[in-house]
């Protein structure tokens, strides 16, 4: 006891202390993963903050990046499995790792994921609410502790008919909300085979660069459609053809800095079988997978540059 306290400050103490504890413990009972993840023990400060060193970053200071899509796949039970083999799993503590998980259970995966890996929504409009019948708004996906979303994906393109114009716009106001955005872009078969591969990237990435003016929470996926749960994978040159390229297109469009600092994954039957070679590329900066994020391979993708 202070003996410069007076009863009354002692009796104020103790009030705190009783209604601090008792909405922490309503709060960690709704959400606990959630609280978890903040900053409840030194120990998590010091795992928090050493998720920003630079050792896992290459020689431009870009930290690998594997992100998982699930798209519309899982049930309580596999995804309860699934999250338990990444939670048991020795993950490269030097790389990056985020989940892109049905909206519906965002919450239930959270909870069930190290603190350490991130979840995404795999869509969100570009507004904050309103009567848009079936959408999920960015404000939404941070309430229940998403982190990132995923925009512009193939699948999105092609069978919902987004423009790369909309895609854009809802980069821009999910940035504005505070998530970090997968930026999704990529080129059809008919497309590569004749030779527009490079045009057909430039069109979405200029699309982005019209909405995104501050690029440090985006990660840019190329995906080459041809390539997205056929099997077929862009060869390791291939993929890092198109990285280089995009890159020199942010050095002409965007800047040096962002160039330099963006990091680009390359996305497109990433197995583990395939992962090692790609992630030797100079401008590969981790992976967005798909069918295999769903399978115990995934860990070894993840440890790809270890």
């Amino acid at each position: 006891m202070d003996s410069n306290q007076s009863p009354t400050d002692l009796t104020l103490d103790a009030l705190k202390s009783v209604v601090s504890q008792a909405m922490l413990g309503k709060f960690t009972a709704v959400f606990p993963k959630l609280f978890k993840c903040q900053w409840k023990t030194y120990e998590g400060q010091k795992k928090f903050f050493a998720n920003f060193s630079e050792s896992g970053c290459n020689m431009a200071g870009r930290k690998f990046c594997v992100g998982g899509n699930w798209k519309m796949n899982g049930d309580q039970k596999s995804i309860a499995e699934i999250c338990k083999t990444l939670s048991d799993a020795s993950l490269d503590a030097n790389t990056e790792v985020v989940i892109g998980c049905p909206a519906i259970y965002l919450m239930y995966a959270r909870n069930l994921l190290p603190c350490s890996i991130g979840v995404a929504g795999q869509n969100a409009y570009k507004v904050a609410k309103g009567a848009f019948t079936g959408e999920i708004s960015p404000a939404m996906l941070k309430d229940i502790g998403a982190d990132w979303v995923i925009l512009g994906h193939s699948e999105r393109r092609a069978i919902f008919n987004e423009s790369d114009d909309l895609i854009a716009e809802k980069a821009e106001h999910a940035l504005a909300e505070g998530l970090k955005v997968i930026a999704c872009i990529g080129e059809t078969l008919e497309e590569r085979e004749a030779g527009k591969t490079n045009e057909v990237v430039a069109r979405q990435m200029c699309a982005y660069a019209k909405k995104i003016k501050d690029w440090k929470n985006v990660v840019v996926a190329y995906e080459p459609v041809w390539a997205i749960g056929t099997g077929k994978t862009a060869t390791p040159d291939q993929a890092q053809e198109v990285h280089a390229f995009l890159r020199k297109w942010l050095v002409d469009n965007v800047s040096q800095a962002v160039s330099d600092s963006l990091r680009i994954q390359y996305g497109g039957s990433v197995t583990a079988a395939n992962a090692k070679e790609l992630a030797k590329k100079p401008d590969i900066d981790g992976f967005l997978v798909g069918g295999a994020s769903l399978k115990p391979e995934f860990v070894e993708i993840i440890n790809a540059r270890k």
